[in-house]
């Protein structure tokens, strides 16, 4: 549908269309959001909903009754700045919305996205059908200046949603999580299969290289990873009960990591864990530039190595698997 002030003169039609399931409306202004929720009612098919969003998005709907979208799925809402869609999310109540796509053009505050993260948290309200949500800032997030900083309080409400099998945030900010928020997800979201905190935006790091490991590999299904740690220190290794050095147990989803703006201080047996718990990785990717293109990671040079040695593990475990196969097959010829 076309512009979001042409589009009220068919809005409120919706209750002669009730096989209605998919709906899309450009330039919506946020002061009429209300109605055009109202509206949407009507369609009571609707599954999925994409919304783009335009005018100021003033908070004065405190104390407002959110309106049920009881059959709607699928949403994806397009904003100038992100109060624009937080400000639709906040009138509204979902019981199977499952997939959520969030992209806004202007950098966020943290205010605005711990609101955001808060706003999603109530409007869901059966927690184990979200199975997806996807926040992208589409400016330019390279902007060194400006810093936004993002802890792991922000994202916590998050941790409700317990069928949760996608959770990508691009570019939203300084990331900075911690070591007890990671050991928090494989709980919350034991399906998760494709997890991303993908910041462009340098920030300090709470996360050890050991939680990293330890959250992929007690997540079983996961097979895209991209998260910044700090493998600064030495890695402690989980001990067994008799004391003795022991790996996290082998997680064979793995296919795709990312380490974006991680610190590491040496190679180390980084290469080594890693081949050991994630067999089947195919390889590590990171942020080749500290923010800024004129500055270059400083742990560029340490992850090609992590890399290198990496496919180097593989490879020699790889020959030994072909070499116990063959010899598991005389066994079998013997007489």
């Amino acid at each position: 549908m076309g512009d979001g002030d042409m589009a009220f003169a068919v809005l409120s039609t919706f209750g002669n269309l009730p096989k209605l399931i998919a709906l899309t409306i450009r330039r919506v202004n946020v002061c009429m959001t209300r109605q055009v929720i109202t509206n949407i009612q009507q369609a009571r098919c609707l599954n999925t909903l994409k919304l783009s969003l335009h005018g100021t998005a003033y908070d004065h709907d405190g104390g407002v009754t959110a309106l049920e979208l009881s059959s709607l799925e699928r949403l994806s809402l397009f904003g100038d700045v992100l109060p624009q869609c937080t400000r639709f999310i906040r009138q509204i109540t979902t019981r199977r919305l499952s997939h959520v796509t969030i992209l806004y053009h202007q950098p966020a505050s943290p205010i605005e996205i711990a609101v955001l993260m808060e706003s999603l948290s109530t409007s869901c309200q059966t927690y184990g059908y979200l199975k997806e949500i996807e926040v992208k800032d589409d400016s330019d997030g390279r902007n060194t200046e400006l810093v936004i900083p993002l802890s792991s309080e922000v994202f916590r409400p998050l941790l409700k949603f317990t069928g949760l099998s996608a959770v990508i945030f691009k570019g939203i900010g300084n990331v900075n999580l911690d070591n007890r928020f990671i050991n928090d997800i494989p709980d919350a979201w034991p399906g998760i299969q494709e997890l991303k905190f993908a910041s462009f935006r340098l920030a300090g790091c709470d996360v050890t290289f050991a939680a990293m490991v330890s959250l992929a590999s007690r997540c079983r299904s996961l097979r895209t990873l991209y998260l910044t740690f700090d493998a600064s220190q030495p890695t402690m290794v989980p001990l067994a009960e008799d004391g003795t050095k022991m790996l996290w147990p082998v997680q064979k989803a793995l296919r795709e990591l990312h380490v974006g703006h991680s610190q590491v201080s040496e190679v180390s047996r980084m290469p080594y864990i890693l081949a050991k718990v994630f067999p089947d990785l195919g390889t590590i990717y990171w942020c080749r530039h500290a923010g800024s293109d004129e500055i270059t990671n400083a742990s560029g040079p340490l992850l090609q190595q992590v890399r290198a040695q990496l496919w180097q593990i593989q490879n020699q475990l790889t020959d030994m698997e072909w070499d116990e196969d063959d010899s598991d097959d005389s066994d079998d010829m013997v007489v």
